[in-house]
Order: C-alpha cells, then sequence, then structure tokens
C-alpha cells in the first residue's frame, strides 16, 4: 500500500494554507509529521514510511486516520511490498547447493546457524536451514536482528505455551517478514522496537481488565486500539474512565466510540485521570441547571428559565453525541 497526498508536483515545497490551519486544528503532530514526510518525499509505501519516522504499523494507523479524517491524504494504491507477507511463495527455494555455499567458510551466516540452534536448543535441518538463509539472504536481515528476533520469538512462544517451549523456524519466519515490512532493518531499531514491545505487554493486561475484558489475550484488531491508545500516552485508569463513559452512552461497549472519546481527550490534552476530571466539562447549559434563579423573579419565570436551561442542555448533548458518532465512524 503506497500513500501520497493531495499536492501538485513542484520543486517547491510549498503546503496550501488550508492544510496547515486543517493540521494545526487537529492538534495531532505525528500527523503532521506524516504530512511533511510525505510532502517532501512524494509517494511512499508505508513500510518506507515506518523505517524513515523510526514508527511502528500502530503509529502509522493513526496518523494516517488523522490525515484521512482531514482529508489531506490522497487514494491510496495497491503496491507489491518489497517483502511480501506470503514468504513461501516469494523466498528462493535453495538448493543443497545454496545451503553449502552459504555455510562454507565459516562466514557469518555459519556463525549465525550455530548460534540460533543453541538459542532454540536443537540441530537446525535443512529445512530450517533454508528459511533461515531467505531471512538472511533474501530478506536482508542483518545477523544481529535476527538473533535478537529469535530471542523476541522464543520469549512469546514461553509467555504463551509456558516455560522452554520453543518456536518454530516457520515461526520465526513469519515474525521476521513482519520485522521487515516494519522498516527493523538495523540492531538499534530492532532494539528500540522491542524495549517498545515490552513495555506494551506489560500494560496489557491492566488494560484488557479495564475494558471488563478479563484475562485474555487480545486478539489483533483489539491489539491496535489498545497499542493505539498507549501510544497516545494514555493509563489503565484512563482507559477505565473512556470505558465507563462508553457504555453509559451505548449501553455496552464499544471499541470505535471509547476510541472517539480517548482520541477527543488526546486532541485536548487530557491524558492523566486528573486531567481528565479538570479539563472534560459536561456541557455548559447542564453546569447551569442548578444555578440559583435571580433574586424578584416569579416562580413562573423561575421555572420558564429552568425549562430553558434544560431545553438548551439537551440540544448541547445531542450536537456532542452526534459529533463523537462521526468521529466514530469507519473511514
Amino acid at each position: 500500500m503506497n500513500y501520497a497526498l493531495n499536492l501538485k508536483p513542484s520543486d517547491q515545497l510549498a503546503l496550501p494554507r488550508q492544510d496547515v490551519r486543517a493540521l494545526l486544528s487537529a492538534g495531532d503532530g505525528a500527523a503532521a509529521l506524516l504530512y511533511l514526510q510525505l510532502a517532501e518525499g512524494g509517494e511512499m509505501s508505508a513500510q518506507a514510511l515506518c523505517r524513515t519516522l523510526h514508527w511502528s504499523a500502530g503509529a502509522l494507523s493513526a496518523a494516517e486516520e488523522t490525515l484521512t479524517r482531514l482529508g489531506l491524504l490522497g487514494e491510496r494504491r495497491e503496491v507489491q511490498e518489497t517483502a511480501p507477507s506470503a514468504p513461501e511463495r516469494a523466498c528462493p527455494a535453495y538448493s543443497r547447493a545454496d545451503l553449502l555455499q552459504a555455510l562454507e567458510g565459516g562466514g557469518e551466516f555459519a556463525a549465525l546457524r550455530r548460534a540460533v540452534g543453541e538459542k532454540l536448543n536443537k540441530v537446525l535441518t535443512e529445512k530450517d536451514d533454508a528459511i533461515l538463509l531467505g531471512l538472511y539472504d533474501y530478506l536482508g536481515l542483518p545477523a544481529d536482528v535476527i538473533f535478537l528476533l529469535t530471542g523476541h520469538c522464543i520469549q512469546r512462544a514461553e509467555r504463551r505455551y509456558g516455560e522452554h517451549r520453543r518456536p518454530t523456524l516457520r515461526q520465526i519466519e513469519k515474525e521476521g517478514y513482519r520485522w521487515a515490512r516494519l522498516g527493523l532493518m538495523t540492531q538499534e531499531l530492532a532494539v528500540e522496537y522491542l524495549k517498545e514491545y515490552a513495555r506494551k505487554q506489560t500494560m496489557l493486561p491492566s488494560m484488557m481488565a479495564a475494558l471488563r475484558l478479563g484475562g485474555r489475550e487480545p486478539v489483533a484488531r483489539e491489539l491496535e486500539f489498545l497499542e493505539r491508545w498507549m501510544e497516545w500516552g494514555f493509563s489503565d485508569e484512563a482507559v477505565a474512565q473512556a470505558y465507563e463513559q462508553t457504555v453509559f452512552k451505548c449501553g455496552k461497549f464499544e471499541w470505535r466510540y471509547c476510541n472517539g472519546i480517548l482520541r477527543d481527550w488526546d486532541k485536548k490534552g487530557l491524558h492523566t485521570p486528573e486531567e481528565i476530571a479538570a479539563g472534560d466539562k459536561p456541557p455548559r447549559a447542564a453546569r447551569t441547571q442548578d444555578r440559583p434563579a435571580r433574586r424578584g423573579a416569579s416562580q413562573e419565570d423561575q421555572e420558564q428559565a429552568r425549562e430553558k436551561e434544560r431545553a438548551a442542555a439537551v440540544q448541547e448533548s445531542v450536537a456532542w453525541m452526534k459529533e463523537y458518532l462521526k468521529e466514530t465512524e469507519e473511514p
């Protein structure tokens, strides 16, 4: 998938004033950065953007959502990725001679093969060697990145299936293609990704508990929302407040509606429970509902004034509701 802006080609980087105003009013720094990168670099793939901006796929998705909502992102084109998501169809079929050539001389690939075998506590088969060579030769992942990738997959397998469980080379290959699509092609980028991944993993259980979803693992679509909220800087306490508002308004939990509430708080710079309590005020008319009546006013006048305030409160609440529903609609 390639991303591009609705801008005319030019040697001068001239930005439409209306676009700049829209970005400023949105208050989304990541969306502004994505806009500038596309304005300067032209049409780019998701993989190239993540690599250039040092972003995760979730961060790109959140910024893309803002630009789409503002009408600044052009129509995306389907393109063939540099690193296809179906490795078994894209990676060349390495022959035994290819494997022997890669292993001869005791070079870097031979050292990598020994290290991966030791880490997995197994003797690699010829099929395993072909998968490992595909990551190293076809995808172009450096040996130190593949070693980090292997350790990451081992930790995931142990967390999910128990101690001493080991992933297969096919599972490591699948995650390796994902790393390539995210642009994790250096040890530095891979280490930063693993740090962020570990941070999110420690937060996921409390996030799921805040949403009353128990101790189960989130599915892929749920994980996208959760990672986005963590990137926005929300804690599980803030997510719990958004959950309560969502259930109060919708009668049940809705992921997109909850996302709209948190997105609104993020735009206002409200991320902690204290900031939310201080900054997310109820509609104006609702706050004035209990205001003392003017002195000297008759009982009838007072009742009419209260009725007007109630009507204004209803209208403002309806407008607020429509705005949330508009924001939570699928793009």
